[in-house]
């Protein structure tokens, strides 16, 4: 069971992210990797260990998108 508000394969890349910066989508495609070795796990503390790892890539990604923003965002 994946845990409440962990990484899933739903929140790769979609259409609104390909304005992501190289770095936004390394880190996005490392936490879908680690995602994906997770799920082909038994449950226990390698999974945990590895789904931590999405979240934490893909955290990555998010705040770097915030700190950094959208090269296609509109200005204010």
């Amino acid at each position: 069971m994946i845990e409440r508000g962990a990484v899933t394969p739903q929140d790769g890349l979609s259409p609104a992210k390909q304005s992501q910066s190289s770095l936004a989508q390394n880190l996005d495609a490392r936490a879908a990797d680690a995602l994906n070795d997770a799920q082909e796990m038994p449950p226990g503390d390698e999974r945990t260990e590895a789904i931590n790892k999405a979240t934490v890539f893909r955290n990555a990604a998010k705040i770097h998108e915030l700190l950094c923003g959208k090269r296609d965002a509109p200005e204010a």
